[in-house]
């Protein structure tokens, strides 16, 4: 699929990122019978799955409701730079799921859709992906892994992440996060998303982030996102490709996010 959307979030490997990314589109888990919230996310460049969405900086803002363990996010992005599409919304994405715990143990379907408003709709079409995830924490670590299947536009591309990540509260009001991630994806993701008609352990993320509080419903999180690509063929596909905004093997992101939750 020839997008020309800002992003590595998934995050060939996200977010998501995202957070930044795309990905960075979760919204965060609250124990209250209803939860909502609202994010303003400032980034240098827009990485989805290891990969450069825009060539500058973007505007991602998002919200998202929810109850009884089901969540609905609208995540959009809007370029900054002198680019294609900038200063509009080149994308809105929407993203349903749902959170059960068992102890350490929490799994989470969703279903993600990826929508391109002010572009070309035969290179950008709409497509959806079903979503699904598993993490178990031990300690202020986590272990998890994200499978992502393509049911609309590319039916039976899949990328799937593994991620080792950390978060802890040194104060009240602060806490830090950190994780790495391993990006797969098959031969109809790359195809579709480079092109290359082969499987491969695409790229690794490195993220860190540092959220503080200034209120109970309020927050900054300063974040930092670095990936690299793995696979040789990947990389030159990369560096060919028509689509993404840099051919780099190596990214790197950095972003301020201002939050309301409630």
């Amino acid at each position: 699929m020839k997008k020309i959307r800002i992003a590595l979030g998934a995050s060939i490997l996200i977010a998501a990122v995202a957070t930044g990314s795309a990905f960075a589109q979760d919204a965060p888990a609250k124990t209250s019978p209803f939860m909502s919230g609202a994010e303003f996310d400032f980034n240098s460049r827009y990485i989805w799955r290891a990969l450069a969405w825009s060539q500058g900086a973007a505007w991602q803002p998002s919200v998202w409701a929810g109850t009884s363990g089901f969540v609905l996010n609208v995540w959009s992005s809007f370029p900054l730079g002198d680019e294609p599409n900038r200063h509009q919304f080149n994308e809105i994405d929407l993203r349903l799921s749902y959170t059960k715990e068992w102890g350490n143990f929490t799994l989470e379907p969703a279903f993600n859709v990826y929508s391109y408003p002010n572009q070309d709709k035969t290179e950008n079409p709409t497509t959806g992906e079903l979503e699904l995830g598993a993490s178990y924490s031990f300690s202020s670590f986590s272990l998890s892994t994200t499978h992502y299947l393509d049911l609309v536009d590319n039916p039976g591309g899949y990328v799937g992440e593994i991620a080792l990540e950390f978060e802890e509260a040194p104060a009240e009001n602060l806490r830090v996060s950190a994780a790495t991630r391993l990006i797969f994806g098959n031969a109809k993701f790359n195809d579709y998303y480079l092109p290359l008609k082969k499987a491969a352990l695409d790229a690794v993320v490195f993220e860190l982030g540092l959220t503080y509080k200034v209120s109970s419903a309020i927050y900054v999180r300063p974040h930092f996102e670095w990936t690299m690509l793995l696979d040789a063929d990947v990389k030159s596909a990369v560096a060919e490709s028509p689509w993404v905004f840099s051919g780099k093997s190596m990214l790197a992101n950095f972003g301020v996010a201002i939050g309301f939750e409630y």
